[in-house]
């Protein structure tokens, strides 16, 4: 509406002249000017509610980057120079720091899992918005993504242990009992012995250091282009045999509504999940 009425500015300045009911709406220059701020104010939350609505699969890191740029307009608009809107935006930060407060997190680690975005970009957003005390924000996001990346490891073995354990029962060949006599029994060269068990208890081992680095090597590899056309679901659909445990991680927290979408989106991105 506000595009419409700046396109017919002349028009409605025309109609004001000559038509006298219409003269008490008509706009002064300087109205005319804070009409056409707005429009550019208003654009910011237009584009960023596109992005969220228009999505098939509405996966939780596609919030951050459009949530950080209307923090950052908030903030620059209440310290700039158009005075008429500051009233406006101070009631609109209060809304919107409770949300910011509250989510904060899982959209920064849903963010960090986006190989577009990692640590860096979360890192760069928020020092925009916090300058020297990004620093602060950005490790309380990383340990509480540690620990919660931990929890699915600790998942991933006891599942493993229990796989294991209900494979471990062996089927001895029947043995004529008068031999026990003889402890014939308890001689064993090893020649029957089947290592796969103990194998796998080996590996379940020796892998907890590669488990730990699954993070670690994914936060150190180069980004994808900021502005790549990816599907994320897609790309941790493909990496779960290299992270296993982190892409489970990523399956979940990507999987997490941050906004009500329409049903058709719903339905295509839950079809999508189901895929990983």
């Amino acid at each position: 509406m506000l595009e419409s009425s700046l396109y017919y500015k002349d028009v409605l300045d025309y109609w004001g002249q000559r038509d006298k009911d219409y003269q008490i709406f008509a706009l002064s220059n300087e109205e005319w000017r804070n009409v056409a701020i707005l429009c550019k104010f208003f654009k910011v939350f237009y584009d960023v509610t596109c992005v969220f609505s228009g999505s098939n699969y509405p996966t939780t890191n596609l919030y951050f980057r459009g949530v950080w740029k209307v923090h950052k307009v908030l903030l620059g608009t209440v310290k700039g120079p158009y005075s008429f809107l500051t009233p406006m935006v101070k009631q609109m930060q209060e809304k919107f720091n409770k949300y910011w407060a509250e989510y904060l997190l899982i959209l920064s680690c849903a963010a960090i899992l986006d190989p577009r975005y990692k640590l860096n970009y979360v890192q760069y957003c928020f020092t925009t918005i916090y300058g020297i005390h990004a620093s602060d924000f950005v490790e309380t996001i990383l340990s509480n993504l540690r620990l919660l990346f931990d929890e699915y490891v600790k998942k991933s073995k006891s599942m493993f242990s229990s796989l294991a354990g209900s494979s471990n029962v062996s089927n001895k060949n029947p043995v004529d009992s008068s031999l026990d006599e003889h402890n014939v029994n308890s001689v064993d060269f090893g020649g029957d012995f089947d290592e796969s068990d103990d194998y796998k208890r080996y590996l379940n081992e020796s892998s907890t250091m590669s488990e730990k680095a699954q993070l670690d090597i994914y936060l150190e590899e180069s980004t994808l282009e900021l502005n790549s056309q990816i599907d994320v679901l897609d790309y941790w659909s493909k990496s779960s045999v290299r992270y296993n445990e982190l892409s489970l991680l990523a399956r979940d927290l990507l999987a997490i509504p941050i906004s009500t979408v329409a049903s058709e989106s719903l339905l295509a991105w839950v079809r999508k999940l189901s895929h990983l």
